[in-house]
């Protein structure tokens, strides 16, 4: 019953590779991307974003069903898009690390909903997950012979709000990812093994994700975002609250990071070229703190310069990522 749903709702990478644009939904925004491909690799087709009233959704819950069914379909119809790729809200969702068998797909994901109940507050019934095996190598100093995985789970009926939705607003949902491995995808080189934090600034919140070659492995949504900044006249004290968040985490993952060290800090999304906001960002000054490249993974400069002005394409990484081919 479950892997059922879990095709149907996340199905395997090869059914991915369909042309779809990105759509992101947040509390604050939706934002879609669609790429196509040229002579220069890919290039950024189609993009645009609307604004959502407040209370439309809070916290990942969506409040209000038709309005938000309402902007998407406007979004849509104004892109000319069809089949999209969603993003869903890290806040509502479960995220935990188990060893799982050097096996096929099927038997790894077999294996991993057995474990769903000892790791997360829902029945299989209620649930619906994904996986990525963590590269060999990237951590787990005393585990250089078994296979891990990071599991994400989310609840059945948050899946089907937002696919009711989307379904309303007369597009079909080819299939959903967290938000955190969206961001991920796009600001993480392809093929780095490297331990990268990632800080994702949003109008009301901020998430903050620990990356581990390629793979989210830690995430955390804290109640710090851009209008933290825009409200106040003092931007390094409004920054000291989203360091405190920061540093929490980091001394967390150093004491349970599993032999991971965290190399750098990305930042992206709103107000994260606010003056003042990056040199308060690391806990460690040995820690480098970068600006995020959102293209990094989808063209050159050199090749060819996107329609979207780089600070704009901070807000875009969610939809960057879905936007991408597989």
């Amino acid at each position: 019953m479950l892997t059922q749903k879990f095709f149907k709702l996340f199905p395997p990478p090869n059914f991915l590779n369909i042309p779809h644009a990105g759509l992101d939904i947040c509390d604050d925004a939706v934002r879609c991307i669609e790429y196509s491909h040229s002579t220069h690799g890919l290039t950024i087709n189609k993009f645009g974003t609307k604004s959502l009233p407040k209370g439309v959704i809070e916290s990942g819950h969506i409040k209000d069903e038709a309005t938000l069914t309402k902007i998407i379909l406007e979004l849509a119809t104004l892109l000319k898009i069809s089949t999209v790729k969603a993003s869903l809200p890290e806040e509502r969702m479960y995220l935990f690390k188990t060893e799982v068998p050097n096996a096929q797909e099927d038997e790894i994901r077999q294996n991993i909903e057995f474990k769903l109940e000892e790791n997360v507050p829902l029945s299989p019934a209620d649930a619906v997950f994904f996986f990525d095996l963590i590269p060999e190598g990237v951590m787990f100093n005393d585990a250089q012979d078994k296979i891990f995985a990071s599991v994400s789970v989310a609840p059945l009926d948050l899946v089907t709000s937002y696919l009711n939705v989307i379904k309303k607003a007369g597009l079909t949902v080819l299939s959903f990812e967290i938000q955190a491995k969206a961001i991920a995808r796009t600001l993480v080189p392809r093929d780095s093994n490297e331990t990268q934090m990632i800080i994702y600034n949003m109008v009301h919140k901020t998430g903050i994700y620990i990356v581990c070659g390629g793979v989210v492995c830690f995430t955390s949504t804290v109640s710090w975002g851009d209008s933290s900044t825009s409200e106040s006249k003092d931007q390094a004290m409004t920054a000291d609250g989203l360091k405190r968040e920061i540093g929490k985490i980091y001394r967390y993952w150093i004491e349970h990071g599993w032999g991971s060290v965290i190399s750098r800090i990305v930042l992206s999304g709103n107000g994260v070229l606010v003056d003042g906001l990056v040199s308060h960002c690391s806990p460690d000054p040995k820690i480098p703190v970068e600006i995020g490249r959102v293209w990094q993974n989808s063209f050159s400069y050199d090749k060819y310069i996107p329609p979207i002005p780089f600070e704009n394409s901070l807000e875009y990484a969610i939809a960057a990522g879905l936007a991408l081919p597989s």
